[in-house]
């Protein structure tokens, strides 16, 4: 006792002199800590990156950063001393760019076929539960269907008596023969803008659908009632998947208005337990929808920024062109039709000359982000490829030219085929952001594989190129595998699903990976004097490893357990939690 009480004297002193204090005003603090972490290795991710061995914490926010003796010194009888026993403490990850829905699953399905090789066992399983004629939805597991989804003769062997829809993510999903007919699916059926509808040589439709195409079978599969309660349920389960990995803020990129009440109730309920959520309000603006989609821009009354500590309005979303896992994501230069997918490729429809798909064209994204950027709201533009890139580049230029906007945020997500050198150099000079996902150079390997070779899949999913030009970047994660850890084990290895490096050149270091995932999103969401680092005044969101990731071999970061996942300074996880790792299959 007489020691801690020496401490107590010199507590001041020591808590604005010390080399080591990330910041030096705790002391002019009334009152002691409620919590102290200490005898850890603190990681605090502040502008040098110091390291510090404990953290005190009071009211939901950190107090003190420090040695173990300065920030001991803040105790008192009631403060809950928690030894770290060495372990890493860092700030709480956050998670950029994630999706969560309603209804759990995606458009209603009732199963999920978790590998290929459970197709025929489950698609039968299923048919054995309802008389025949009546649909059956599922999904497949992300981590292979895209690898090569059935066609409509394949389920056909196998569900004759049943209209059969299979989704592969939200983006692309394939039918079966009496699917496609009640889809009104033929030859004739003309293919729209923003999609594909792959087909055989002869023209008819092989079952599987892209992008704007779902619409032929969203439009005819059954949609079960979904009362508020469940939806609140599910969307609490989906969110509660995060804190084992160490999230505590999550950027979801894409809900529809009619949403954001449940979301709400939610955070209402059960916000104690979740993550930080700011939310993005999707928008499909398209080829014919612009008026629908400034109605619901001018019918929200809000714009970014409006909610509180716990939840909030992020930017506006927008699609720009299509996606990876079909793949259909707009390019420069057309795929390399040398590089097959299984066997029919999107580029079957468009004799080998395959540039992918535009989901909104300049006008419209024009239209209605510049009403957007009017009225307040921050932009969020999905591009994958490279001419999907130079064109919302444009467009955004276009609006920062016309109502100026220092503090804008506006950013790119995605970003994947790395665009020109104008337009990275005009990225920087406009300050927009790219939300970026590390985890793509693995999980999106095969598809890249399937569209691009050489130069364009060396350096797919730049990182390096992002950061040497001065683009500010954020981590997440999207529909793929959350864990951050995977993330960073991802951006520091360039490793794809085959084993293969690819684009050594765009890897990270770790202490970059880190930032990305912790103070980059943080920036995004105006978040960046609340979050993002430990530092004195900041919400006490962290995240305590078993393991240091400064120290370990890169190639165990994936591996790294979270013990512990702290937000405003209340534990809302403890255990010990790896994120499953899913090792895909060779590409057929």
């Amino acid at each position: 006792m007489d020691m801690d009480n020496a401490l107590r004297k010199v507590s001041c002193l020591a808590l604005i002199m010390a080399p080591l204090m990330t910041f030096g005003t705790a002391a002019s603090q009334d009152g002691t800590a409620e919590t102290i972490y200490h005898n850890a290795k603190v990681v605090t991710v502040n502008d040098s990156f110091d390291i510090a061995e404990a953290v005190a914490v009071k009211d939901g926010h950190i107090m003190a950063v420090g040695s173990n003796s300065q920030i001991q010194a803040l105790a008192s009888t009631d403060t809950k001393l928690v030894d770290l026993h060495g372990k890493t403490l860092l700030p709480g990850f956050y998670d950029g760019h994630i999706h969560v829905g309603t209804s759990g699953l995606p458009f209603g399905a009732t199963f999920n076929v978790p590998t290929p090789d459970q197709l025929d066992e489950v698609l039968t399983e299923q048919a054995a539960k309802v008389p025949a004629g009546e649909w059956l939805v599922g999904v497949m597991n992300r981590p292979y269907c895209h690898m090569k989804m059935p066609n409509r003769w394949e389920l056909d062997a196998i569900v004759p008596d049943h209209p059969v829809m299979l989704a592969c993510g939200v983006l692309k999903l394939t039918l079966n023969s009496q699917a496609i007919g009640k889809a009104g699916l033929s030859k004739d059926t003309p293919e729209p803008k923003d999609g594909l509808i792959v087909r055989d040589e002869q023209g008819e439709p092989l079952g599987v659908l892209t992008m704007g195409a779902r619409s032929y079978a969203l439009g005819v599969i059954p949609k079960p009632a979904l009362s508020d309660e469940q939806a609140r349920e599910n969307l609490r389960a989906q969110l509660k998947k995060f804190p084992p990995m160490g999230v505590t803020s999550v950027n979801v990129a894409g809900v529809r208005p009619n949403e954001l009440r449940l979301i709400q109730d939610v955070y209402a309920r059960w916000g104690d337990e979740l993550p930080r959520a700011t939310l993005q309000i999707f928008m499909f603006p398209g080829y014919d929808h612009v008026e629908t989609s400034l109605a619901e821009i001018e019918g929200l009354g809000f714009r970014s920024g409006i909610g509180d500590e716990r939840l909030k309005l992020g930017a506006i979303k927008m699609a720009m062109d299509g996606a990876i896992a079909v793949p259909d994501f707009k390019t420069i230069e057309p795929y390399d039709s040398q590089v097959s997918f299984g066997e029919h490729g999107p580029w079957e429809n468009h004799d080998g000359h395959f540039d992918g798909v535009t989901v909104i064209p300049q006008d419209s994204l024009y239209k209605v982000g510049k009403r957007a950027h009017d009225l307040g709201w921050q932009l969020g533009i999905h591009t994958i490829g490279d001419a999907a890139a130079v064109q919302a580049v444009e467009v955004l230029e276009r609006i920062l030219k016309e109502s100026p906007k220092k503090d804008h945020r506006h950013h790119l997500h995605h970003l994947t085929i790395r665009p020109p050198e104008a337009t990275l150099a005009k990225i920087a000079d406009l300050d927009i952001i790219v939300d970026t996902q590390p985890n793509y150079t693995y999980y999106n390997n095969a598809f890249m594989l399937a569209a691009v070779s050489g130069e364009r899949l060396e350096t797919q999913n730049p990182q390096r190129s992002l950061l040497d030009h001065g683009i500010k970047i954020a981590y997440g994660s999207d529909g793929l595998p959350h864990g951050p850890l995977l993330g960073i084990w991802a951006a520091t290895t360039r490793i794809g699903y085959d084993g293969k490096v690819y684009g050594a050149e765009e890897a990270l270091k770790v202490e970059e990976a880190i930032r990305a995932y912790t103070q980059g999103p943080a920036y995004l969401t105006f978040d960046e004097n609340e979050r993002g680092s430990i530092e004195e005044g900041k919400v006490a969101d962290m995240v305590v490893l078993a393991e240091d990731p400064l120290t370990i071999d890169p190639m165990q970061l994936r591996d790294v357990a979270v013990e512990k996942t702290i937000v405003a300074g209340e534990e809302v996880f403890a255990g010990s939690h790896v994120e499953p790792y899913y090792q895909l299959p060779p590409a057929p």
